[in-house]
């Protein structure tokens, strides 16, 4: 079954609450925050304070995407703020197999992001170690960017790795999802689709 998260990014922060209830409505699974830094992406987004209030309206399912150097020091702090899931940048983590190993250690689902930029063999050898891996199809760190096109592809060859490994992993795609590209991306393999402007700002 296909699940839909919605990312508050593109919602309006005066109102997150009314976006929670929207969502809730409307049947989503999960809510996605883009969590950044101002270094490794160049905006800022979100905290665990907000997530923690955030987490006190709803039971949906929270996938924490951290958008930030060195995330392996806050894993604790999203955890206690409610995440379900906490996603990672293999770039920007120092240790990604121990991060990974920790998520797990304490019941948290564990996600890798992969940029545009970064072949999924990068992150072969960590895969016994997820339980998602989110596809970007839009550079980190803004939203209402263009889909990049080459993102099916990829969809395509990480599935095809999850079978022949009979890995236990789901999809994710992050960027630019919406009428056009939700059904193309569910063809390819995705799991689970990450909505943002598309649902916010019509």
């Amino acid at each position: 079954m296909i699940e839909k998260f919605g990312s508050l990014l593109s919602a309006d922060a005066a109102n997150y609450e009314k976006a929670v209830r929207d969502l809730e409505n409307k049947n989503f699974n999960g809510l996605h925050f883009d969590v950044m830094d101002g270094h490794f992406v160049r905006n800022f987004a979100f905290n665990a304070t907000i997530i923690a209030s955030l987490r006190k309206l709803t039971n949906m399912v929270f996938n924490t995407h951290l958008e930030i150097e060195n995330p392996e020091q806050y894993l604790d702090m999203f955890i206690d703020a409610g995440s379900n899931m906490i996603t990672i940048h293999p770039q920007a983590c120092g240790n990604l197999e121990r991060a990974l190993r920790y998520l797990k250690a304490k019941g948290i689902l564990s996600s890798i992001a992969l940029d545009p930029d970064i072949n999924i063999k990068q992150i072969i050898k960590y895969l016994p170690l997820a339980d998602n891996i989110i596809v970007m199809s839009v550079y980190p760190g803004f939203g209402e960017q263009k889909f990049i096109e080459s993102s099916f592809e990829k969809i395509k060859e990480i599935k095809k790795i999850i079978k022949t490994g009979n890995f236990n992993i789901s999809i994710s795609v992050d960027g630019s999802i919406n009428n056009e590209t939700e059904k193309k991306v569910i063809n390819c393999g995705a799991d689970i689709l990450i909505y943002g402007s598309s649902i916010f700002r019509k």
